[in-house]
């Protein structure tokens, strides 16, 4: 059904964004970029098991810059065999790790 619903043009676009995307752009670093990060607030970075695209050790490495700059975040995992489009999939999961961490149930790690 994915293929029916997207254009195939528009992945080579978003992959291009992706992949060209530099949170540091313009900044003098990437730590001066997160330090704009308000004090109060909490980041989230979601991983799945299976994602070739973004892989979780780099979701920790958002995680560990975040604290790195002085600011709280949290990393949770999805497990799933469906990559990195499983967050399409596995809403389930994706729904509770949102809702405990908007709950502040969670800890940041």
């Amino acid at each position: 059904s994915l293929v029916r619903r997207f254009d195939a043009n528009s992945y080579l676009v978003l992959s291009r964004a992706m992949d060209l995307h530099d949170l540091a752009q313009g900044r003098e670093s990437m730590a001066a970029a997160l330090a704009q990060i308000a004090p109060q607030t909490r980041v989230l970075a979601v991983g799945i098991s299976s994602d070739l695209l973004f892989p979780t050790d780099l979701q920790h490495a958002i995680v560990a810059a975040v604290h790195a700059a002085g600011r709280a975040a949290t990393y949770a995992e999805i497990e799933s065999p469906w990559g990195h489009d499983a967050f399409l999939i596995e809403y389930a999961q994706l729904g509770a790790i949102v809702a405990d961490f908007l709950s502040g149930s969670t800890n940041a790690d």
